[in-house]
């Protein structure tokens, strides 16, 4: 039975990385039902309590004594997805990941970056350790291309493969509407109303200088008939920023902030239940594509605009430079034109589904190999 270690941002009440363990795990298991899991997790009682369906084992990352010996029993070491290497966050975080990397190597561990989206990395430091680190990992797969163009620029030799958000490997038919339903009936929000229900996922950033003129969109929507839902990824933090915003708009009424902290099966179903979504936050954007609800990106990080590319919405705001007329433009234009953005949207999803599960296989294949070994 091979047994796997996932080495990433778990556990921290982000429902964008708790996304990419969700459908990780659920791609492997797919291939390998029989896959012994574990997870490197900042919270491991909750995580083993989530995950109890699919038996996996969750241990405390910030215990050296686990993670060593959780590695030294493992065949592959997964790292990845998400965005777990880039220092613009903090300067020292990526050095995390990278020490397991490492840990791992020493105990000659076969190791996969997982359809990492890179960058980006700045200190000259992480750029070099990343590239050596790197350089010593048996597969590497990016999430996109400039993921894999950042990794050469560092000096990264091996060979890099531009997959996919292990997200998007999850089908739309997987997420269950009515579950989402039924979150929102707890908040009075019926689209029996006729209300048309447009998501807010947005995050504190800088001094949230771009809180005015998202504000006076929003009112505008709300005025047009548009019931505002403000969907929190990160708990608490994004819950605030939610509330502060909610509070700054006159259509009082016509808003809602969701105040949980929600499973990624909760998420996903009420993202699922929207007809449009603006987001700062890229997993939810991600998700949008998924089920096929129109959005409109606010950009404060390369992955965004890598990942609206990805998928044809070129057009998107920079979260610096929110131009209010240009932003409600892009509201009415996404929803006036919802069918042809849709139908070009499915046809992209369709081949970044192919990618993410090209990525699950590589894996696998990593394992078979390491057995004939």
């Amino acid at each position: 039975m091979a047994n796997v270690v996932f080495s990433g941002y778990f556990g921290f009440n982000n429902a964008g990385d708790e996304a990419i363990l969700y459908a990780t795990i659920k791609t492997l298991k797919k291939i390998d039902p029989d896959l012994r899991i574990t997870v490197l997790v900042n919270n491991a009682q909750k995580t083993n309590t989530q995950y109890d369906s699919f038996e996996i084992e969750a241990v405390d990352r910030w215990s050296i004594f686990e993670v060593i010996k959780s590695i030294w029993r493992c065949d592959l070491l997964i790292s990845g997805g998400g965005s777990i290497i880039q220092d613009v966050s903090s300067v020292n975080s990526p050095l995390y990941y990278l020490g397991v990397i490492f840990i791992a190597k020493l105990l000659e561990k076969q190791v996969m970056i997982y359809s990492q989206g890179i960058g980006p990395v700045k200190k000259g430091r992480n750029r070099r350790i990343t590239a050596w680190l790197f350089n010593k990992a048996d597969r590497i797969t990016v999430r996109d291309q400039e993921s894999k163009e950042d990794l050469t620029s560092m000096g990264v030799k091996r060979e890099i493969i531009v997959t996919a958000d292990a997200v998007l490997g999850l089908p739309a038919e997987d997420i269950d509407e009515e579950l989402g339903r039924k979150i929102l009936d707890r908040y009075g929000i019926s689209k029996e109303d006729g209300k048309k229900l447009l998501g807010v996922c947005i995050r504190p950033w800088d001094k949230n200088s771009y809180l005015k003129n998202l504000v006076e969109v929003l009112d505008k929507m709300a005025e047009s008939g548009w019931k505002i839902i403000f969907v929190p990824m990160q708990f608490p933090n994004d819950v605030a920023i939610s509330r502060e915003t909610a509070k700054l708009m006159i259509a009082h009424e016509d808003v809602v902030v969701l105040r949980e902290s929600y499973s990624t099966e909760e998420f996903m179903a009420i993202i699922k239940n929207l007809d449009l979504l603006v987001g700062m936050r890229l997993h939810p954007l991600i998700i949008s594509a998924i089920v096929g609800i129109p959005m409109v990106g606010l950009s404060y990080d390369p992955k965004i605009d890598r990942f609206l590319r990805q998928v044809g919405q070129v057009a998107l705001i920079s979260v610096d430079n929110i131009n209010s007329q240009t932003l409600l433009e892009m509201l009415v234009w996404a929803d006036t034109n919802r069918e042809d953005i849709l139908k070009d949207m499915e046809t992209k999803r369709k081949v970044l589904y192919q990618k993410a599960w090209q990525t699950a296989r590589i894996a696998m294949s990593l394992l078979n190999q390491g057995k004939e070994e």
